[in-house]
This record gives C-alpha cells, sequence and structure tokens, in this order.
C-alpha cells in the first residue's frame, strides 16, 4: 500500500511514537500572555565540550563549540537555558553570568564498566524567564521544579534523530523552568532533529512545523535520547 501525498507520517509506529511525544509535551494551560510583555526565550543544546567530533557528519559541523561566543549570545535573550555535560559544567559555569542557576536532568544509569562513577544526570544553566505567579490560588499554580527524573532510550521513529536528541518531557520541563507561555518566542540555537521546535509549536498551539529530508545529524546516530528507561552510552553528549 502506498502512502498518501499528504500523510505527516510514514507508518504505525511513527504515528504512535507523534502521538506520544504531542500528548507528554501537552499545551501551556495558562493561555497567551497576560498583563506583560511577551519574552524572547532561546535555548541552546550543542556538542557538549570534547564531544564535537560525534557530530562530523552533519552539514552545520563546525568543530568545538566556542561556548563563550554562545553564552555572551544567550545572554541577550530574556530567558534562555544551556544543556551541557556533568563533566564539563565547571568550564562552562565559569563562563557564565552572575546569577545563573543550574538543574538536574537524571537520566539513570548507562549499562557500561567504568573505573569511576558514571554520570547518571545532565546539568542545564538557566537564566532569566518569568516568574511564576504567586499571587495565583496553590491549585491553580504550575508547580516548577529544578530536577527532571526521565529515562532515555533509542528511538527510531524520531524523524531526522541525532545523538543526544532531548525527549519530550525534557523539552517541557525545559519551558517550566523558563516560565515560558504562548506569546513568547523561542529560538532553538542548536535545532538537531528539531524536536525541541515541535515541541514549541505543540506547547504554544501553533502549526507543527516541518522538517527538510536529510537532517539526520550523525549518519546513523547510536544514540537517540527520545523517550522511555535505558540511558546513553559511554561517551555520547
Amino acid at each position: 500500500m502506498t502512502m498518501r501525498r499528504d500523510a505527516v507520517c510514514c507508518s504505525t509506529r511513527c504515528r504512535q511514537a507523534r502521538h506520544r511525544f504531542t500528548r507528554t509535551i501537552g499545551t501551556h494551560e495558562g493561555g497567551a500572555v497576560a498583563g506583560g510583555r511577551p519574552l524572547r526565550l532561546a535555548y541552546a543544546d550543542p556538542p557538549y565540550p570534547g564531544n564535537a567530533r560525534l557530530y562530523r557528519g552533519h552539514r552545520d559541523y563546525a568543530g568545538e563549540v566556542d561556548h563563550a561566543t554562545l553564552i555572551a549570545r544567550l545572554t541577550t535573550y530574556d530567558g534562555w537555558a544551556l544543556s551541557t555535560s556533568a563533566a564539563a559544567l565547571p568550564a562552562v559555569l565559569a563562563l557564565c553570568p552572575p546569577g545563573v542557576r543550574v538543574a538536574a536532568w537524571h537520566k539513570g544509569e548507562r549499562p557500561t564498566a567504568s573505573r569511576w562513577p558514571l554520570n547518571a544526570w545532565e546539568p542545564v544553566i538557566y537564566s532569566g524567564g518569568r516568574p511564576s505567579d504567586v499571587s495565583r490560588p496553590p491549585a491553580d499554580a504550575t508547580r516548577r521544579v529544578d530536577s527532571l527524573v526521565h529515562g532515555v532510550a533509542p528511538m527510531t521513529t524520531l524523524p531526522g534523530r541525532v545523538i543526544g536528541a532531548k525527549p519530550a518531557a525534557f523539552c517541557r520541563w525545559v519551558f517550566d523552568l523558563l516560565g515560558a507561555a504562548p506569546g513568547d518566542t523561542l529560538d532553538d540555537l542548536f535545532p538537531g532533529s528539531g524536536a525541541v521546535t515541535r515541541a514549541w509549536a505543540i506547547f504554544t498551539g501553533r502549526p507543527d512545523p516541518s522538517l527538510p529530508d536529510g537532517d539526520d545529524a550523525s549518519s546513523e546516530a547510536a544514540y537517540d535520547a527520545s523517550c522511555s528507561t535505558t540511558a546513553k552510552p559511554e561517551g555520547v553528549a
């Protein structure tokens, strides 16, 4: 049977994965921005320091990322978040302005041998954004926490999958960290698979953006953090 020309998904598995992704993101419960101005937000998920080689096959590959320049760009936004590795955190934090905060994504242990304790988490450095409205009744307030516990596993149905792609639950968590709302704008500075951009479209109730073919940043990705319960292999960003 041939696919319809207007089909969004290529198979039942793809359609089910798309449904799970959409359901996990959800839409913002507070509606559009009210009583204030829209915010310019940004998220950056660059190749982690020392791991740029893993993306050598990507069309945008340019070697190691200059994190000092990247952070300077991020500080021009009203709110921003930056993913990095636990090993690189001290060096990256040293480049950040005062007042940034660090959140933790707990991914679970990796099934590999190591002489030293394995990192089971990844830091997210974030700054600015929108504070919570403390005038709202507690039952109506959105609960915002700086820790996410969500395991990861390969998901071959993710379009244009790349090494280290972030799952839907992670995307929603970052939006909540920044107090994002419909009416805000979000720039995904390292789009990779495009998952964050699609998550933002779902979150804000906008049309789901389409991606061109050939957006795979890793030739054949050895790992894709899309959803589920196991963690990535040693040495993958």
